[in-house]
């Protein structure tokens, strides 16, 4: 089970998007852009972050720009799910 950091941050560019990291302590990086009304489904369906946790840390990024949130732990089948989904978005 990856353990890491989800870095979400405000893109200024138009349309307005968020880009979200997910940094593996053990190295290792997984990115993806999704349109502010995506942020929270996309948090919580595609990359199972808690419901709170997701609807907090997009609260944050879209009043301060950037929130990170440690000790976030991701289910391997999960992170091959949100995996698959940046492959289709290229």
């Amino acid at each position: 089970m990856p353990h890491g950091t989800l870095d979400i941050m405000k893109l200024e560019e138009e349309p307005l998007t968020y880009q979200i990291m997910f940094e593996e302590n053990a190295g290792g990086t997984f990115t993806a852009r999704v349109d502010p009304d995506e942020l929270v489904p996309f948090l919580h369906e595609e990359m199972r972050v808690d419901l709170t946790v997701a609807k907090n840390a997009a609260q944050s990024a879209q009043t301060d720009g950037r929130v990170r949130v440690s000790n976030i732990f991701l289910e391997e089948n999960d992170l091959h799910t949100v995996m698959e989904y940046l492959e289709k978005e290229r």
